[in-house]
C-alpha cells in the first residue's frame, strides 16, 4: 500500500510575476474575471516554460502571493483558488504533471511563481494530524461529510494564520486537483466558520501557507487517501532570490 507522500517547498528559482494573480473564475467567457485568470495563467506559463522542460522527474510549484496592504489577509484570497485552475492549465500547455503543488500569501508588492524538482521529506505533522479515506466521488456532499467525520475531534485553530499540508493518495486517472477545494471545504472543524456560515464554508481564507501533494497506488480503485496536518502560523515569508 502506498502512503501519503509530502515533498519541500521550493525554496529557490522565483520568477516575478508581471501580472497580478488571480483566482479561478466563474463568470462566463469574455467577462473581467475570466481575462484576468487567463491573462494570470499566460503569464505564469511564459516564466516557467523552461524550467518545466529542463527539469526532470517530479515537479513541485510555488506560487506566492502578494496582497496589498489594504487587503485583508485571513479573509477571502483562498489560495487553493489561485492554483486551481493554474496547475491544471500548466499541465495541459507543458504535459508535465506535479506531484507538489505550493501557494503562500502575504502583504508584499510582488508575486511569483517556482519551478524545482519535488523533494520528498518527512511527513511534517503539526497540531493536528488527521489521517481520512473516501469512497464517495469528490463533486458531491458525501465525499465532505466522510472527512468531516473523520475529524471530529478537532476544534478551530486560534485566530490568525493556517499552515495546512494535505498528502492524497489516487489512483492513476484520478485528475487530483479536482479534489483540493471539497477537501478544504470539509476542514471546519480545523478553520472555523465565520457566525451564520453554511457547513461547507470553512474558514478557509484564513490558510497563507498551503502545500498540496500527491502520490499514485494503482490498486485503491476509487478510494482516496488524505493526510492532514494543520498549524497556526503568522504570514508566510517570501525569502526566494530573483531569477527571473
Amino acid at each position: 500500500m502506498v502512503e501519503p507522500s509530502f515533498y519541500a517547498r521550493p525554496e529557490a528559482g522565483r520568477c516575478v510575476l508581471s501580472v497580478a494573480p488571480a483566482v479561478a473564475s466563474g463568470d462566463p467567457a469574455g467577462s473581467p474575471g475570466q481575462a484576468r485568470s487567463s491573462a494570470f495563467i499566460d503569464d505564469v506559463c511564459t516564466l516557467v516554460a523552461e524550467q518545466v522542460t529542463s527539469t526532470a522527474g517530479p515537479l513541485a510549484l510555488r506560487l506566492d502571493v502578494g496582497l496589498a496592504d489594504t487587503a485583508p489577509l485571513y479573509a477571502s484570497h483562498d489560495l487553493d483558488n489561485y492554483l486551481f485552475p493554474l496547475v491544471p492549465k500548466l499541465t495541459s500547455r507543458t504535459g508535465r504533471h506535479f506531484v507538489s503543488v505550493w501557494a503562500t500569501k502575504r502583504h508584499a508588492p510582488t508575486s511569483s511563481v517556482a519551478i524545482c524538482p519535488a523533494i520528498p521529506i518527512d511527513d511534517p505533522l503539526g497540531m493536528y494530524v488527521f489521517d481520512a479515506t473516501t469512497t464517495a466521488s469528490a463533486s458531491t456532499n458525501a465525499y465532505k461529510e466522510q472527512i468531516r467525520d473523520q475529524i471530529t475531534t478537532a476544534n478551530p485553530l486560534p485566530d490568525g494564520g493556517v499552515a495546512l499540508q494535505i498528502g492524497f493518495v489516487v489512483g492513476p486517472h484520478r485528475a487530483w486537483p479536482n479534489l483540493w477545494k471539497p477537501t478544504i471545504d470539509a476542514l471546519g472543524a480545523i478553520l472555523g466558520h465565520d457566525d451564520g456560515a453554511r457547513e461547507w464554508n470553512a474558514r478557509d481564507g484564513r490558510i497563507t501557507d498551503l502545500g498540496l501533494h500527491c502520490a499514485t497506488d494503482p490498486t485503491v480503485g476509487n478510494l482516496i487517501r488524505i493526510a492532514i496536518r494543520a498549524s497556526p502560523v503568522g504570514p508566510a515569508p517570501m525569502r526566494l532570490a530573483d531569477t527571473c
